[in-house]
């Protein structure tokens, strides 16, 4: 970046550059950014401390006195590229422009949802105003004497005066900057918005303003930091006045930090922190160094040229880097503003190569300008090719949703044969042994079997939720297992079953909240206690999971259990990623934990302790509540990441580190903290992070309302078209839920004003051609102006003030219909988690289980698995909706289609087709498809999800548990005179 450079100077640039790049790379993934107050003076104090000690060794330092130039003693700097001399105060004004600014970022990133994207790319606008300013220096490469011989060469051509013009004036430069600072505005500020909620209480205009004031004070600092080192006689005494700067504006962001915490201790200051580790330590320390080598670098070239060569190149570095991320994506959610893309790289192309001339720039780094302005052109060209060949492949033949229910049927025909393959005792055990690892079955196996076949359950031989949740217990002693119970039992929310001399019972008393449900599993068990050995059985009667430890434990247990007969054909229903890493023990911390609360933070640092390591949320949690997380979504997605084609893959939280702020699961305290060993305890429900082993356990509220459900059997046809949902807030919401909860999300979302800016993806039908859809942003609120969703709270939180803090998000209230089945569509949702309780109730929802009983079709958006999850398949039971809710319209449309109505923002009152983007849509429902999910679900739930099933499940988990924490468990097997032929008849069935 320098005219006529040295070698040490196109060093000192390529450095720069270097450092830039890795820090914009990097950085957000790194634990600081989790605590951003503490580590950004950690950092700033690490630049201070690396810069100092390059003051020792300055003649070593490439750049202007360096060790790769020829001039030595005293800098003699070029008048017409610096600046006029610094004034005394300028130093302790750059001091305190750093810590207000630092200070504005924090404050921006605490509502980030509210911020706007891409305001730093009109940075070199800010620094090109100043140059502009009366009063400056002339220019490197004008003169007069320049300008009075080119007056008086007569031998000139309009082509040298469009040289000169393109090269030297500050049109030129005007110009070129704009297209720059353009170009990298379009590529950065064009990403989907997440559903995380900016309310008005949150006062956008003010973060808005904020941004806007950091940018000034951003232009402030480059320009004070600039005058102040370019004058320096040494490259030492540049440093150390560096150096200065840093660590000043360390212990000045300290003081100030302190003062916040100790006069507004209720401040939102940061965000979750893990702590102080060795990890943590690296983290500071490399980025504390690449912050030291960028303004070291740039602080040597500050004689080279002015601060807005450095900064016009980073930010067309930066531009180009993230506008060809954009244009190279296929069918991901961005690619529908390819366009827009290709123009920013059209931009920044042209107006880095006019840049690099009007700034007199030589070299960017080591490239000659000459080199940089041909690989303009060959991007320019390739981008242009690309934005083509994108154009023509933006068209979609078969909608997303139709290609995935015709898999679906594909899948639950084969699902059905594989979960009944077995037509006798004897060819159902050589089936286990198969599929389980050459074990045998438990004893009295052949009991369940003519309990299962009685009971007419379609499913036999997959159990495989049972042996994962199992399996890691086989590489836990029996011993250690029932020393385990007994401890767990004393836990609150835990209550134990036992089962003696073939009799059931629980250890609750009879007035007791949850005693009726424990009731209720007592008479299941009861139904075949007598085949069952003695046994305890830890029983969680919260709606929370209670197993969480940590990935490498699961995983050492589990290879123990492996060498102990479990081979490598195991089921992998709900696999933890990865398989190779060692266990490593927990936290010092997190073990001396006690066990009567966990905050939000030791809560979350748990749940990411339970992903492999090398998962992007093991690796940190992520901060971007701003901007709509592709890179998460699109494991389990397909066309444009909005419609879900994975649905066991999406309740996963391991690749998907922006679920903590999304569902209130993550981030409320639990009432009853998880326990961090691997121990038994049964549970209703569980998320892919839990150990915890399924059952079929009844809800207090299903018990209490079990006699008044009636089945649903009205004509599809007859009923309302909408999607419904109604739910109750939970009791003591706090700002993150208010912010990020499912449910305050989805109610958010679909009751959008058209004052709203927010935009929705949809594959939308194109005219020229009836078999052909392209993906399009449209206003959200215009669809929730033309879907027919009936969503709303039934009640909200009256211990909170979220109707008054919260105007546009809590108003809408709607009571519970009298009669919710009489909807074609009804959505389910996770329960709202509180640290006060588990839930307010359903708010006037019915159950899942009674949806699919039903003739209406449900749809789910959900994180939890129970005992059924692995029976039903997505879009041939139930519609799955991404927990993000950006395709929820998208999905909906898809079945009942969209018809133009009658409005102000459409006084024609289109009948035909709705108005989208300006032209006439035509998006035909598909009823019978929905009708047809809708019967599927309800067969299918006759069949395999009644309460016979239930018990044929509970009858499998309490033998395959009866045999784990029995002495001698390795040798225990089904072996009785029905079976002693098992291998020869099964062998025969097989021929």
């Amino acid at each position: 970046m320098a005219s006529g450079a040295t070698g040490g100077s196109q060093l000192s640039a390529f450095c720069a550059v270097a450092s830039f790049l890795w820090l914009g790379h990097s950085i957000e993934s790194h634990q600081l950014i989790e605590q951003p107050r503490v580590s950004s003076i950690l950092v700033l104090l690490t630049a201070g401390a690396f810069s100092y000690a390059a003051s020792y060794i300055w003649q070593w330092l490439p750049g202007s006195n360096g060790r790769f130039d020829d001039e030595g003693g005293s800098l003699r700097p070029a008048p017409a590229s610096l600046p006029k001399r610094p004034r005394r105060y300028f130093l302790p004004l750059l001091i305190a422009a750093i810590i207000f600014r630092l200070e504005l970022f924090h404050r921006v990133t605490a509502d980030l949802q509210c911020s706007s994207p891409g305001v730093e790319a009109f940075l070199p606008l800010v620094i090109l105003f100043y140059e502009l300013l009366p009063g400056r220096r002339a220019r490197v490469g004008s003169s007069s004497t320049k300008d009075f011989e080119q007056e008086n060469d007569y031998g000139r051509t309009i082509v040298d005066d469009i040289v000169d013009w393109l090269t030297e004036s500050k049109q030129s430069v005007a110009i070129s900057t704009f297209f720059i600072s353009l170009g990298a505005y379009l590529a950065s500020s064009q990403d989907m918005r997440s559903t995380y909620i900016c309310t008005s209480f949150d006062n956008s205009a003010l973060v808005r303003s904020l941004q806007w004031l950091g940018l000034l004070l951003d232009g402030v600092i480059v320009i004070l930091l600039w005058r102040v080192l370019a004058w320096a006689r040494t490259n030492k005494s540049r440093l150390v006045s560096l150096s200065v700067v840093f660590l000043a504006s360390a212990v000045g962001s300290g003081f100030l930090y302190s003062s916040l915490r100790l006069f507004l201790p209720s401040a939102p200051l940061s965000h979750h922190f893990k702590g102080i580790d060795s990890l943590y330590v690296f983290d500071v320390i490399t980025d504390g160094f690449a912050v030291a080598v960028l303004f070291v670098s740039a602080s040597l070239l500050t004689t080279e040229k002015t601060p807005l060569s450095l900064v016009g190149i980073f930010t067309f570095i930066s531009g180009l880097v993230v506008g060809w991320g954009k244009l190279k994506i296929t069918g991901g959610a961005e690619n529908t503003m390819h366009g827009v893309a290709y123009l920013a790289i059209v931009l920044i192309s042209l107006g880095t190569s006019l840049f690099v001339y009007a700034n007199n720039v030589q070299r960017v780094a080591l490239i000659h300008r000459t080199i940089l302005v041909a690989f303009m052109f060959i991007s320019l060209v390739l981008a242009t090719i690309i934005a083509i060949s994108h154009n023509r492949n933006d068209y979609v033949f078969a909608h997303p949703i139709e290609t995935l229910i015709s898999k679906a049927r594909t899948h639950g025909d084969r699902y059905l044969t594989h979960a009944a393959v077995s037509k006798s005792l004897p060819v159902a055990v050589n089936e286990y042994k198969i599929r389980y690892g050459g074990r045998d079955p438990p004893p009295k196996f052949d009991e369940w079997y003519k309990f299962a076949v009685d009971h007419k359950s379609p499913i036999i031989d997959e159990f495989d939720q049972i042996v994962h949740d199992i399996r890691p217990f086989w590489g836990v002693s029996p011993s250690k297992i029932r020393e385990d119970i007994q401890r767990v039992a004393k836990e609150p929310g835990i209550a134990l079953l036992k089962v003696a001399n073939g009799t059931a019972s629980h250890s609750l008393s009879r007035d007791t909240e949850n005693a009726q449900a424990m009731v209720e599993l007592v008479k299941m068990v009861n139904k075949f206690a007598q085949h069952l050995p003695d046994m305890d059985l830890p029983i969680n009667l919260d709606d929370r999971p209670r197993v969480l430890p940590p990935w490498e434990d699961v995983r050492r247990f589990t290879e123990k259990a492996k060498q102990k007969g479990f081979g490598n054909k195991l089921p992998s229903v709900g696999k933890r990623d990865g398989d190779t890493e060692e266990s490593t023990p927990l936290p010092l911390d997190l073990q001396q934990q006690t066990s009567s609360s966990i905050s939000v933070r030791k809560y979350q640092e748990l749940t990411a302790l339970t992903c492999p390591p090398g998962t992007a949320t093991r690796a940190g949690i992520h901060w971007d509540v701003r901007d709509f997380c592709l890179s998460c979504v699109r494991p389990q997605s397909r066309g444009s990441g909005i419609f879900l084609a994975d649905f066991a893959k999406s309740q996963s939280i391991c690749h998907q580190s922006d679920l903590f702020h999304l569902h209130s699961f993550f981030f409320t305290s639990p009432s009853s903290p998880p326990l961090h060993d691997l121990v038994p305890v049964f549970s209703r429900s569980k998320t892919s992070s839990y150990s915890d082993i399924l059952i079929p356990l009844p809800t207090l509220d299903e018990v209490l309302h079990k006699a008044n459900t009636q089945p649903d059997t009205s004509d599809f046809d007859l009923k309302t078209p909408a999607l419904y949902w109604r739910g109750a807030q939970a009791e003591k919401p706090n700002d993150e839920m208010l912010h990020g909860g499912q449910q305050e999300r989805l109610v958010h979302l679909v009751n959008l004003n058209s004052s709203s800016s927010r935009e929705t993806l949809m594959l939308v039908p194109q005219n020229d051609m009836r078999s052909r859809a392209a993906y399009e942003r449209v206003p959200t609120s215009y669809l929730n102006f033309l879907l027919p969703f009936d969503i709303g709270f039934s009640s909200v939180s009256s211990s909170s003030s979220a109707p008054s803090s919260h105007p546009n998000q809590f108003t809408v209230t709607k009571p519970p219909s009298p009669h919710p089945l009489q909807n074609q569509y009804i959505l389910h949702l996770d329960p709202p988690f509180s640290s006060s309780a588990a839930g307010s109730g359903s708010g006037g929802n019915p159950s899942f289980l009674s949806t699919l009983l039903s003739t209406s079709v449900p749809f789910s958006s959900s994180l939890f698995t129970h005992w059924y999850s692995s029976r039903l398949t997505p879009y041939l039971h139930f519609i799955p909706v991404d927990i993000r809710f950006q395709g929820l319209h998208a999905t909906l449309a898809y079945f009942t289609g969209m018809k133009g109505k009658a409005s102000a923002a459409d006084r024609l009152g289109n009948t035909k087709g709705a108005m989208i983007n300006g032209r006439e849509v035509r998006l035909k429902s598909r009823l019978d498809e929905a009708k047809w999910v809708a019967e599927q679900g309800m067969k299918w739930a006759s069949r395999a999800l009644r309460k016979e099933d239930e018990e044929v499940y509970l009858f499998r988990v309490c033998l395959e548990w009866g045999r784990v924490v029995q002495d001698g468990r390795d040798d225990l097997g089904f072996v009785n005179e029905k079976n002693k032929g098992a291998k020869k008849e099964a062998k025969k069935v097989e021929g």
